[in-house]
Order: structure tokens, then C-alpha cells, then sequence
């Protein structure tokens, strides 16, 4: 894909998206195992809700009553 749009528009930049780059982690293998990709884009902004609603989830289930 990078060659075909570089092709295309040898100034476009190539970033990394996708489900499976959740973590910072995640987009820097991408980087660090790939030529030409210059970052990365994705709904980052989801992320921490998700965390957020699983871990309120378990604290809810881990109540107890008296």
C-alpha cells in the first residue's frame, strides 16, 4: 500500500491505523518493523473509556452485600 500511493503522490505520509494498535506499544512495533510508515492515527479517544468501563464494571461486580 505505501508504495502504491507513494506512487500516487510521492509527498502523501503513510500512518499505521487499525484495531489491533491499542497501545502505544503496539504503534511503535509497527514503526519500528516497517519502512516508510511516518505514524500513527486511530480513535484513541475510545481507549481509556474502554479501560474506564471495565474496570468500573469489576469494581460493581466485586461488591459485596452486608
Amino acid at each position: 500500500m505505501h508504495g502504491a500511493a507513494r506512487r500516487m503522490n510521492p509527498d502523501i505520509l503513510v500512518l499505521c491505523h487499525g484495531g489491533p494498535i491499542a497501545e502505544p506499544e503496539d504503534a511503535r512495533y509497527v514503526l519500528e518493523h516497517t519502512t516508510g510508515v511516518v505514524g500513527f492515527f486511530g480513535a484513541i479517544e475510545r481507549l481509556p473509556t474502554e479501560r474506564a468501563i471495565t474496570e468500573q464494571t469489576r469494581a460493581f461486580k466485586s461488591l459485596t452485600t452486608g
